[in-house]
């Protein structure tokens, strides 16, 4: 059963606005069942609770197992009815998630697992309600293996915002109008919040005096608030003029010019009370020199974005992902070049030690040395790196601290190499921030991208004091301009970031991937400007194919290369004869590939996507495949992450080898009315006898590997009078008619006129083959199973009609395994078969009789072998960790004899079966081509 959508951060604000009005009153259990109603249950849940269906009987109150827990009170007893909920014997057997009490005006509130409590006026509880996201089981983020100063300073900044957007009131209006002010309010806000982000760390890293803005707020402002936001107005401002006139208040005046943009704009403060004024102080008060701006950028973001830190967490790139990015695209060979110079120097030092190296001849090696080390540094500074789906900046900021760390070294190994007579000179990093270029769709992450860079260089800066004392000038801080807030499907990022063929530019990121079922029309709309002139079927493509096309455009003809971090769909399945001959084209070549691996995020319970990491390079000097952490060079990458040719399988309309049609099973299209439940045909069938001759078994994937039975009325045009006189299955009928006229498809409305029929029919009357569409990638082989004649297969699965011992054999044995795993799609990381793909690809040579037959008594062995475990069902046999050892064997002679007919055998590895197959079916499909 597919999960519920969950609601969105605005459909839950415009929920607690205007409740249902049958439940809407001033106290007792209206209250529960609006908070429930906002969150997700429908009105027939909540009706369900009213008539005492679901929720604890015997509870003054609403107490739902689990879940929730509510009950009203008197306004005198609210906080000592909570305390007594909070210890209930029967509140506490029932576990529920969230235990609340109201008098109609206020609301308390426990989350019983976090030990965290809430409270706010009811008519304000749209203003603040992600505590209640529990309500529809999306579960608070919880922090792992980050530093405990980001996690504070997030958890702190999380709470003023909640604050700040339930004290202002920002909600969300219906119209155009109250829509545009509800965004350009929260635009003010989060600026709001990056610039008192930016005051804390500056009062504690040396860029204003230390504790200048905590205390002022401290010293200046009113314990009730009320004051604050014409003062950090003030102080704001201040921080935007560089001439400071005789008219500016003093306690203001004492902000130095920090401009750079981040100041430059004048925006509506929120208002303020005491709990906002004691938060901010509380933020202060942390040390904010420990923070990252690479992790904290995307923590922060989250912040200001309640629906996102409560359904999603923090799903920011971490550091060692980053590096499996940054390292092969560029920062191993600079590296490379240091650890060369540094092995050098170490080995002239000890010559010099033993005494084979004369003293001038070190002297004169290390300056060679040198010299090649400032030709390092100069060729580091005049590199590009960019990022066109930046978000908060994690990517560039890594970078940029790689680059720094880097270039710290370098000039250790050059102050090795300069003689004592002399001094090494450092004034500034040759690293500059006006290297980095970005591009961010959304406002708030662009302006987040800014603000961390500038952290991050000023971290850098003072190591770089550190060790070599160069004192460099935090302020006024350096105006980016190079990171672009805009669409990257719709800007030119040749004016993004500019370059000429010479320069050596990297582009890198983790761009947005979303499925071609997932896109929006707005995602369609950016494919189609950016794409759709030239790439056919770019409507079959994910989201993040747009980006590849884009980087290769960028690139080609030129010394820039790029890395992308992408879900490995692009290198299964259809996307790759769409995509990857475009991407050739060019001229560029995948350098690198880092097979499948999860990806996963910091929230709770969170499954994490399966991805790839690709880099693509004109002329690259050597290629590589890492699986894991083992790392090979190879001659090629294919698009399918193997070491071989540029070969590419496309869809065949049939089988290249002559197998038998495989084609896909029949749709129903009927809304469950012509499916039946063995039950229910039992029911049907000894209440009307007579309907049995209209009902056939019918198979899925899911009934095929698991054994479940289902039904299905099978009515031919010439019996459907005589089957519409029966009354249950008139019924039926009329409910599937009425079905497709709602429906908004043209080709299912028009069957509405057909209502006792399938809307695609692919039956024939033989015995049959199901083969699944999808199946689990643990397994060794894809569960394909015989069925009778009479047997309907639906459209989850593919079927092979009349199938010979010949066909099961093939398609049953590794090699074709090897195959579909390389070529075929997945869902996720299972096995997605598909006919034109998979089976009507895969190359098989022209063999004899006597080879055949001895195929067919193979597979006819594996197939009786089965018959020996009646009570398990193909999942069980399948298991790969329960397959009985007699089935185990059958396969494998089964897989021996297959092998045998091709060039090669014995294959020592799956890549050598693949090489093997990949040039047969180029042999095969030569003269199509």
């Amino acid at each position: 059963m597919a999960k519920k959508a969950q609601l969105g951060y605005k459909e839950i604000e415009e929920r607690l606005m205007t409740p249902l009005s049958p439940w809407r009153g001033a106290e007792g259990e209206a209250i529960g069942y609006n908070l429930l109603y906002a969150f997700g249950k429908g009105e027939r849940d909540i009706q369900r609770y009213r008539e005492g269906k679901g929720v604890l009987k015997t509870f003054d109150g609403l107490l739902i197992k689990g879940l929730f827990c509510y009950r009203g009170t008197s306004t005198t007893r609210l906080a000592s009815e909570l305390e007594h909920l909070k210890h209930d014997v029967q509140v506490l057997k029932a576990a529920p998630k969230i235990v609340a009490v109201s008098d109609g005006q206020t609301l308390l509130a426990y989350d019983l697992r976090e030990k965290d409590t809430y409270e706010n006026k009811v008519d304000r509880l749209y203003c603040d309600f992600a505590f209640f996201y529990p309500l529809m089981d999306v579960e608070r983020v919880h922090y792992v293996e980050e530093s405990p100063a980001d996690i504070k300073a997030a958890e702190k900044l999380a709470k003023l915002h909640d604050e700040l957007r339930a004290y202002n009131e920002f909600s969300y209006g219906k119209s155009g109008k109250a829509e545009r002010r509800y965004d350009s309010d929260l635009h003010d806000l989060n600026i709001f919040i990056t610039r008192l982000l930016f005051c804390f760390f500056a009062e504690d890293t040396g860029i204003f005096e230390e504790n200048l803005f905590t205390s002022s707020i401290q010293r200046f402002t009113k314990p009730d608030g009320s004051d604050l936001s014409q003062y950090l107005d003030e102080t704001f401002n201040v921080m935007d003029i560089s001439f400071r006139r005789s008219d500016i208040p003093s306690i203001v005046k004492q902000f130095p010019y920090v401009n750079g943009g981040l100041f430059s704009r004048r925006i509506q403060i929120p208002r303020m009370g005491q709990r906002a004024r004691k938060l901010i102080i509380e933020c202060g008060e942390l040390d904010w020199k420990d923070i990252n701006p690479d992790i904290f950028g995307s923590m922060i973001q989250a912040v200001v974005n309640p629906e996102e830190r409560a359904s999603q967490g923090m799903h920011y790139t971490s550091v060692p992902n980053i590096m499996k990015v940054i390292n092969p695209l560029f920062l191993d060979e600079l590296r490379g070049e240091f650890n060369k110079l540094n092995e050098l120097y170490e080995q002239k030092l000890q010559m010099k030690k033993i005494g084979a190296l004369g003293t001038k001849q070190f002297y004169d090696d290390s300056k060679t040395i040198k010299r090649k080390c400032e030709a390092l540094l100069k060729r580091m500074s005049r590199m590009k790196f960019f990022d066109p789906a930046c978000g908060s900046g994690n990517f560039l900021i890594i970078t940029y601290k790689s680059l720094r760390f880097l270039e710290m070294d370098i000039l250790n190994l050059e102050r090795k190499c300069t003689s004592q007579s002399e001094l090494l000179l450092v004034d500034a990093s040759v690293i500059s921030l006006s290297q980095f270029y970005g591009i961010e769709l959304l406002d708030f992450p662009h302006e987040v991208a800014m603000l961390s860079l500038w952290l991050a260089e000023h971290q850098m800066s003072t190591k770089l004091n550190a060790e070599f004392g160069v004192n460099t000038k935090a302020l006024p801080l350096k105006n980016i301009t190079q990171i672009v807030c805009g669409n990257a499907c719709r800007l030119d990022w040749n004016t993004v970031c500019p370059h000429t063929p010479e320069e050596e530019v990297f582009v890198f990121g983790n761009p947005p991937y979303l499925g071609s079922t997932l896109q929006e029309a707005i995602h369609k709309a950016d494919m189609e400007l950016a794409i759709a002139s030239k790439c056919k079927g770019w409507k079959k493509l994910d989201y993040i194919a747009a980006w590849f096309i884009l980087a290769t455009d960028f690139c080609s003809g030129t010394k820039a290369r790029f890395a992308f971090v992408s879900t490995n769909s692009i290198c299964q399945g259809e996307q790759v004869p769409i995509l990857w001959p475009l991407l050739f084209q060019s001229g560029m070549s995948i350098s690198f590939a880092y097979t499948s691996f999860k990806w996963n995020n910091n929230a709770k319970n969170n499954a994490g996507v399966t991805v790839i990491v690709l880099g693509m390079d004109e002329s690259p000097k050597a290629k590589f495949i890492y699986r894991g952490e083992q790392k090979s060079e190879v001659l090629n990458v294919s698009p399918y992450l193997i070491d071989f040719r540029d070969v590419i399988a496309s869809p065949q309309s049939k089988s290249i080898s002559e197998l038998q049609p495989m084609i896909f099973g029949s749709k129903s299209s009927d809304g469950g009315a012509l499916i039946l439940t063995p039950h229910e045909k039992d029911e049907l069938v000894g209440q009307y006898p007579e309907c049995a001759r209209y009902i056939k078994r019918y198979v899925g994937a899911d009934d095929s590997i698991n054994g479940f039975q289902r039904f299905c009325l099978w009515v031919e045009d010439a019996e459907y009078a005589e089957a519409d006189s029966i009354p249950p299955l008139h019924r039926r009928f009329e409910q599937c008619r009425k079905m497709r006229e709602e429906s908004t498809k043209a080709s299912t409305q028009e069957m509405a006129s057909y209502p006792y029929k399938f809307t695609e029919i692919r039956y024939e009357d033989t015995d049959c083959l199901v083969v699944p569409r999808v199946s689990s990638e643990r397994r060794q082989y894809i569960p394909m199973s015989y069925m009778p004649k009479g047997t309907v297969v639906d459209g989850s699965s593919q079927t092979i009609y009349n199938v010979t011992p010949y066909t099961f054999g093939i398609i049953n044995s590794m090699m074709h395994m090897v195959w579909v795993k390389t070529v075929g799609g997945k869902l996720e990381t299972r096995y997605r078969y598909s006919a034109q793909l998979c089976y009507n690809t895969f190359p098989f040579p022209k063999i004899s009789s006597e080879k055949k037959a001895e195929i067919e008594a193979a597979a006819e062995n594996v197939l009786v072998t089965r018959e020996f475990y009646p009570d398990k069902t193909l999942a069980d046999l399948y298991d790969p960790d329960k397959m009985p050892q007699d089935l185990r064997e059958a396969h494998a002679k089964l897989d021996d004899i297959v092998e045998s007919c091709y060039p090669g055998y014995p294959f020592a590895s799956d890549e050598a079966r693949l090489e093997c197959l990949f040039k047969l079916y180029e042999k095969m499909t030569a003269n199509k081509k």
